[in-house]
């Protein structure tokens, strides 16, 4: 940290010299070369234009101006030091095994960054990452799943993440060779890619529910890239999420005036009254970097 007097650690290797008595004690203390320290603090005086330490026999002691400002600065120092030797010991206590589930995209998405940004900062814990779209249900209380269904996930706590915004989309050699699609009602007369095994999707004009729309699945894959993938391919069409299309890929998007509902993704784990600490921590680690994501390259 510099300021006008420069970086904060020349005070504090001044409030060490008053402390210690001597240059070469606090050296030692300090573990930094007596050439480094005498170097710095002469050029701290300088900065000052005042002269803080003076020769006393073999000993270093403050000037009159020295212990004015060794009495000014010597609390505020331990208490600098004593906040960071907390930090550091609260950082060191968390500690434990940590399970999270989540599917691939949003892994190579926007999760990876925050879980080795989270590691980094706490070196003892232990996560077990599971990149799967199937629902890996939280078991223990250091469970932790991330997931847009929590229909069967009764007596868990679920937190909202982000919402994943949907279009209509199908490659131009599919639509060139199947019947035309002007209304909704269309949609019910082709084959359909799908991320899961439902059977009717909610049709939305803007902010307003249209109708409900019977689906025919030709294929069902639990990986959004490979349903991208068969899509462009002329499989079928499919209800895609924004973030994962392209101008590049070979798709065209199907009645643009119309939408599925917003799918809201959770972070579900099991209700517990005291939860680890390091479990916790994750928990606001995503939500934090999700929206600091999102403000900065929306979620959709």
């Amino acid at each position: 940290m510099n300021s006008i007097f420069g970086n904060i650690d020349d005070l504090f290797l001044f409030c060490a010299v008053v402390e210690e008595g001597s240059l070469l004690s606090a050296s030692k203390k300090l573990q930094l070369p007596v050439s480094t320290m005498s170097r710095r603090l002469t050029a701290l005086e300088a900065r000052l234009n005042v002269r803080l330490l003076e020769k006393q026999g073999r000993e270093l002691v403050p000037t009159l101006a020295g212990e004015e400002a060794f009495q000014a600065l010597s609390s505020g120092m331990e208490s600098v030091q004593a906040a960071f030797t907390e930090i550091l010991t609260d950082r060191e206590a968390i500690q434990g095994r940590i399970k999270l589930a989540i599917p691939h995209n949003f892994y190579d998405g926007f999760v990876g960054k925050i879980i080795e940004s989270f590691l980094a900062q706490y070196p003892k814990v232990q996560l077990d990452l599971v990149l799967s779209q199937e629902q890996a249900v939280p078991q223990t209380d250091r469970d932790l799943l991330m997931t847009f269904d929590i229909s069967n996930l009764e007596g868990m706590i679920a937190r909202p993440l982000f919402k994943a915004q949907h279009g209509f989309f199908a490659s131009p050699e599919y639509l060139r060779s199947h019947p035309e699609i002007t209304q909704p009602d269309d949609l019910e007369k082709h084959e359909w890619i799908c991320v899961d095994h439902l059977l009717q999707i909610p049709v939305y004009k803007e902010e307003d529910l249209i109708q409900m729309v019977s689906i025919r699945p030709k294929l069902t894959v639990n990986d959004i890239h490979a349903v991208v993938q068969a899509t462009e391919k002329g499989i079928g069409i499919a209800s895609l999420p924004y973030r994962h299309v392209s101008s590049q890929m070979n798709l065209v998007q199907i009645l643009p005036q119309y939408h599925r509902s917003d799918r809201q993704a959770y972070l579900v784990y099991k209700e517990r009254k005291y939860q680890p600490k390091a479990l916790t921590l994750l928990i606001d680690a995503l939500i934090e970097g999700v929206q600091l994501a999102q403000k900065s390259q929306p979620v959709k």
